[in-house]
């Protein structure tokens, strides 16, 4: 019968640990991620040398702009075009404007619009939607 104390092989028990190897795996560790430093910092100074005097090194002429590419790079606090495209279209919902100058078309300001088209008043239907000119309007624009 076994008993639990004694090693049946003369070896210490298994519990121990081999310090010598751990400390190996260690230090080949440490050398390998020096040299891969090193080996990274000499490809990126070759890397700057090479650019030093190429134009892709320089500031380019897109600086200061508003937009590069399709990013934006105007701070929030100093960007206006919202507000300006805003005054434009709130301009232009309140103004008389020129859709169609051949066929006499205009825009008028919103809010007239709508008080015309409560009291009653109904546009002509487009004439490239096919209605005729003896037909009632498809919006119930009919009479009371």
């Amino acid at each position: 019968m076994s008993e639990h104390g004694t090693e049946s092989h003369g070896h210490e028990s298994e519990d121990q640990i081999d310090y010598r190897k751990v400390i190996a795996v260690g230090v080949v560790s440490l050398v390998t991620f020096a040299v891969a430093s090193w080996w990274a910092v000499s490809i990126l100074h070759s890397e700057r040398a090479q650019l030093k005097g190429r134009e892709e090194g320089r500031p380019g002429s897109e600086l200061g702009k508003a937009e590069i590419g399709i990013v934006d790079q105007v701070p929030f606090a100093e960007d206006k075009r919202l507000d300006v495209w805003r005054a434009e279209h709130v301009a232009w919902l309140n103004g008389y404007n020129w859709v169609d100058r051949a066929h006499g078309i205009v825009t008028m300001p919103i809010e007239r619009a709508m008080d015309a088209l409560v009291a009653g008043a109904v546009p002509p239907p487009p004439a490239s939607s096919g209605a005729t000119s003896g037909t009632a309007p498809a919006h119930g624009g009919g009479e009371k």
